[in-house]
């Protein structure tokens, strides 16, 4: 079911057993795990069905520290959440790319005291291979095997690096599937354009907890549930948690001053380029360009710092991907080029420097080598954090102030990488390397993370192994932001897996 809060009364109580708070992917993957289950679900959504300016608003808040898009632009509130925008000018209309995290991710450092998560990978595999189907993937395989291209792609002569790859799910199974199988069940009422705004906890023989709520028509209304889940990303899911604080009291799990810290971005770097230097350059590098491999499953193919090269040597995890550099051409080779364009109906051409550049029938023409993106991990530290800002919004709630930087201690160690990359590529001889040294890289994969961390001692983080606040027995948190560290990857499967992970554990405390 579904309802437009706009619509509800002003100072209405509802109930439920389970208030979900967020209708991105975490809380979608949450969500559907419960159709037709026993337990009554109330779903919030502070946007519509569909983009709209006044809910877009909401996400307005203040950057301090490093150049940064800003935090309208790098979140979006609306049903299905960043689904909705997933479609980008790179991976074009296949959605979102998807990857796990590798052992490393998980392992801690020497060099720091935030790197690590309280258990292995191993704890995540069953759920990470239930996500895939969740996410709309094929068989949770990474090791690009299923690649037929693979046996002809670079040779890698280090085992300091290896082959991988991302798999490509559509953003429909998001915005669409689970949203109708969701509305179909009698037990879940999705309450769209409903903005939570603080939660009360209350002990009454059981725990109990009340979320209060409103929409832009100005209508406020409460839910009182029994177990509250914060899915709203990890600019919101911190705010929400410092927004609660009660007069002379902690903000919930913020006892030790952890709510908001450790905040996390996976920046880009575009600072190295290949000069082709060999006649099958193109050919074999169509291994890390977008296709489908054997299995049906849409893939492109990456080169990975193997995990036991990230612990021993002290590096982020990093992964390696070729675009091509679009030849410059002179203004009557442009003309001919659009001629030949219209015969050849090559659809790529729209966007001949992001996937699809290996449909081009001939790429010695049209490139002049590769550029080479560069996602890497940026390790938590506590001064990169989400606190409240002194203005408010229309509901009251203080705005976020995100205070962020990319350290020079950052810049080092993206240094080592680009220096580890630089080397392998070189001696597999695909081409001249070259690297713009000493440039940042683009912080902007809007890929936030960590600001409600998990650790096993409070003094460290927000929520425990189970993703349950500390210092509550009630309210939980999915998403992101509960990443200790969070690796290169992109996060959405990660966070499913975690999704279903905290279904479990609800069904079995219901």
């Amino acid at each position: 079911m579904q309802r437009d809060a706009q619509n509800i009364t002003d100072g209405t109580a509802l109930d439920a057993d389970i208030c979900i708070i967020g209708g991105g992917p975490a809380g979608i993957s949450l969500v559907q795990e419960f159709i037709s289950h026993s337990a009554k679900i109330v779903w919030l959504e502070s946007g519509g069905l569909k983009a709209e300016q006044g809910a877009q608003r909401l996400n307005d808040g203040l950057v301090v520290g490093t150049a940064y898009a800003g935090l309208q632009q790098t979140r979006h509130r609306q049903t299905g959440g960043t689904a909705c925008i997933w479609n980008t000018p790179l991976n074009g209309d296949v959605g979102a790319k998807y990857v796990p995290l590798e052992t490393c991710d998980f392992e801690p450092r020497t060099d720091s005291d935030y790197v690590g998560w309280p258990f292995e990978l191993n704890h995540l595999q069953s759920f990470y291979a239930r996500a895939q189907s969740v996410c709309g993937l094929g068989q949770y395989n990474y090791s690009g095997k299923q690649s037929h291209r693979l046996k002809t792609s670079f040779p890698l002569p280090d085992a300091q690096v290896r082959h991988s790859v991302f798999q490509f799910g559509p953003a429909s199974i998001f915005t669409d599937n689970h949203l109708r199988a969701i509305n179909s069940s009698d037990n879940i009422e999705l309450l769209y354009h409903a903005t939570a705004c603080a939660i009360k906890i209350q002990s009454q023989g059981h725990s109990m907890a009340t979320i209060e709520a409103g929409t832009l028509a100005g209508n406020r209304f409460r839910i009182k549930s029994g177990i509250v889940v914060l899915a709203a990303g990890a600019i919101e899911n911190a705010r929400l948690l410092l927004a609660s604080r009660e007069p002379g009291q902690d903000a919930p799990g913020d006892k030790y001053g952890w709510v908001g810290r450790c905040f996390m971005e996976h920046p880009r770097d575009y600072s190295m380029s290949v000069t082709a230097n060999r006649h099958d350059v193109y050919s074999r590098a169509a291994f890390y360009d977008r296709h489908t491999a054997d299995d049906g499953t849409t893939i492109a193919g990456r080169i990975a710092v193997d995990p036991e090269s990230v612990i021993r040597d002290g590096l982020p995890n990093a992964s390696l991907t070729f675009l091509p550099l679009v030849r410059r051409a002179s203004s009557r080779k442009r003309l001919l080029a659009r001629v030949v364009d219209r015969v050849t109906r090559y659809k790529e051409r729209k966007n001949p420097g992001g996937y699809g550049w290996s449909q081009n029938p001939n790429p010695d023409a049209a490139f002049d080598g590769f550029r080479l993106l560069l996602n890497t991990e940026q390790w938590p530290h506590p001064e990169n954090r989400v606190i409240l800002g002194r203005r408010s919004d229309r509901f009251g709630v203080p705005k976020p102030e995100v205070r962020w930087q990319w350290r020079p201690e950052d810049q080092r160690k993206l240094e080592q990488v680009r220096t580890l990359f630089a080397t392998e590529l070189q001696a597999a001889g695909i081409g001249q390397i070259e690297i713009q040294s000493d440039v940042n890289p683009d912080p902007n994969a809007h890929h936030h993370a960590g600001t409600t961390r998990m650790h096993n001692n409070p003094r460290l983080g927000v929520v425990n192994p189970d993703g349950l606040v500390h210092g509550t027995d009630n309210v939980y948190v999915a998403g992101a932001s509960v990443f200790p560290t969070a690796g290169f990857a992109n996060p959405t499967l990660t966070i499913v897996a975690l999704a279903l992970r905290l279904a479990d554990q609800l069904k079995q405390r219901l």
